[in-house]
């Protein structure tokens, strides 16, 4: 549904997709987890995807953060 509403939007902003989380081990052992924020993947492209893809984008960002954080164990479970 994101990705058929972001082309609808802006044509070249689909080149971002999909956008990915990175798990990566440290040197002690633990694991980061890292992600580019959509809004800010997305922002090159806002000339051409005007404010409904900015709005997309947040509702991308609150998505990555709830994944992160569920994944992280960092939710108010």
């Amino acid at each position: 549904d994101f990705a058929v509403r972001i082309l609808g939007l802006s044509t070249a902003a689909m080149i971002e997709a999909p956008i990915r989380f990175y798990v990566t081990e440290d040197a002690d052992g633990t694991a980061t987890l890292s992600w580019k924020e959509p809004s800010a993947v997305f922002a090159p492209y806002a000339d051409e995807g005007g404010d409904d893809l900015a709005e997309i984008a947040q509702e991308l960002d609150l998505r990555f953060t709830a994944i992160a954080a569920r994944a992280t164990n960092q939710t108010d479970q």
